[in-house]
């Protein structure tokens, strides 16, 4: 009798194992990196004017675990980062959507919010559908202060429903919040 339900116990896990390995490819990361997506580069500059002395760039890194990633940095006129993020492609809504060897097309299309900058005066409160939430650091008074600079802004796509906003600030750029989108 132990012998048999120790063998029908190794067959429902062996069932189980062919069953959840499918689910487990479908799973973040899984799909292996397409290699036309592999370090591409793309750039803009900061409100669409090549002398306002900041240029955001995107660049593709394929991992050896099969995911792509984006970095994303704006970088000053005298070749300083100023901001810098590391994000999976399969986790932010535009990358994510990209067919196959169209990557360079989304990455183009991510550093618009780039060129296409919004205003502070834009900033929602939190009551409303799609809420702005502050930075680590700010405060109600200094988003409404922001709101009343009516500061150029770049909100770009960070995830699947969310946008980080920044604003430049002296020679540097501070993130100020991230806006939440129907996704």
């Amino acid at each position: 009798m132990t012998s048999t339900l120790s063998q029908t116990f190794a067959i429902s896990l062996t069932a189980l194992a062919l069953i959840a390995a499918p689910a487990a490819a479908l799973q973040k990361g899984a799909a292996p990196a397409a290699s036309a997506d592999c370090d591409l580069v793309a750039s803009a500059p900061w409100g669409g004017d090549p002398d306002s002395g900041l240029v955001a760039e995107a660049v593709t890194i394929c991992g050896e675990d099969g995911r792509t990633r984006a970095t994303l940095s704006l970088v000053d006129a005298d070749g300083e980062t100023r901001y810098q993020g590391i994000f999976p492609t399969d986790e932010v809504m535009l990358l994510a959507w990209a067919e196959p060897g169209q990557m360079d097309e989304a990455l183009t299309d991510w550093l618009g919010a780039f060129t296409d900058l919004d205003n502070t005066a834009h900033i929602p409160g939190a009551d409303v559908e799609f809420p702005f939430y502050a930075a680590d650091g700010l405060t109600d008074a200094d988003i409404d202060t922001l709101r009343a600079e009516a500061r150029d802004m770049a909100c770009y796509v960070q995830g699947m429903e969310s946008a980080m906003c920044l604003v430049r600030e002296g020679e540097g750029v501070r993130e100020i919040g991230v806006w939440l989108f129907p996704g």
